[in-house]
């Protein structure tokens, strides 16, 4: 069980030295999510910053916790050692140390910067649009990166967006999607699967939760953070979740989508390089996963039930698409 004194002597036995020797000054504690316990611990003498994010919170049973704090740990591993996510400005946070008897904490490297987040919200509401639109450029960059690095010879497949839509509609079930809503999107979703000629495309490692608290920017730096959920996949999966995202904050934010529009367009024509017919073959299939990321937002019950259900019209609308 996490404890501030069993803590201080994780850091200064394994995680502090992998930085520089002993001896190690004062150590001070700061959670720094809002939505779940995650601490940043502060060395003052050494001038030594790591990032700890337990996993046995909540209710969680330990060796589920633990199960997590394993997979995120290899999954950071995997990327910086074997795929070259950790030798440039694109790369993934620093794998320090897992412990189990600390609520499954997982130890990383502190990553400086602001969350793409924050280059919305400045866009949004201090029209610094040209800054969001540079940061997405780096974002472009780093998932260009991490796609080619990790390109399976395997064709993508549909089960996991398949498996993913009934997930997510289990869930929104629970709240007050209709079953005749439900049966809509899965009857507009079945026109996708039947379009198994789109998806030629070869499976990558994609992150897996892109959100836009999940990439750290610093100049032209960005680090990716919670790999938890990294998979193989269809490189959409990545691309399409931002794209909603952006949809979203545009959305929530201002009560129309149509503001994100240019910055989703720069985004996937950064990413394809500026090569247009790998252009047009992402964005034939994006629509699938960015409804899948909208769905994915609308089970949030902390957005309010008439936004949500704005969320689920925006994601009927990217089904309806017709490449």
């Amino acid at each position: 069980m996490y404890s501030a004194e069993s803590a201080s002597q994780y850091l200064r036995n394994e995680i502090f030295p992998q930085f520089a020797a002993p001896p190690y000054g004062d150590i001070e504690t700061k959670s720094i999510c809002r939505h779940r316990p995650v601490y940043l611990f502060r060395e003052n003498q050494r001038q030594l910053s790591v990032v700890g994010k337990p996993y046995e919170f909540g209710g969680t049973p330990g060796d589920h916790a633990w199960a997590h704090a394993e997979r995120e740990f290899d999954n950071l591993k995997l990327l910086r050692e074997q795929y070259g996510m950790g030798d440039d400005n694109l790369q993934v946070v620093r794998p320090l140390g897992k412990n189990n008897f600390l609520s499954s904490m997982v130890m990383v490297g502190f990553a400086p910067g602001k969350p793409l987040e924050h280059y919305i919200c400045k866009a949004i509401y201090d029209r610094q649009g040209q800054r969001l639109y540079d940061k997405l450029g780096n974002l472009a960059s780093f998932f260009r990166k991490l796609h080619y690095n990790t390109g399976a010879p395997r064709q993508v497949s549909l089960n996991l967006p398949q498996w993913y839509l009934d997930r997510v509609l289990d869930s929104l079930s629970q709240w007050s999607l209709s079953r005749w809503e439900r049966q809509s999107i899965e009857q507009m979703a079945g026109d996708w699967w039947r379009r198994g000629e789109m998806f030629t495309d070869n499976e990558v490692i994609v992150h897996g939760d892109a959100t836009p608290t999940n990439f750290l920017f610093e100049n032209d730096r960005v680090t990716a953070i919670d790999l938890e959920k990294m998979k193989w996949a269809d490189r959409c999966w990545d691309l399409g979740f931002v794209a909603a995202e952006l949809k979203h904050h545009f959305l929530w934010r201002t009560g129309s989508g149509a503001g994100a529009e240019p910055f989703i367009g720069h985004f996937l024509w950064q990413y394809a390089g500026l090569d247009e017919n790998f252009f047009h073959r992402i964005t034939h299939r994006l629509p699938l996963f960015m409804s899948l990321g909208l769905l994915r937002i609308a089970r949030n019950s902390w957005l309010g039930d008439s936004y949500r259900r704005m969320l689920v019209r925006e994601a009927s609308v990217c089904l309806q698409y017709k490449p």
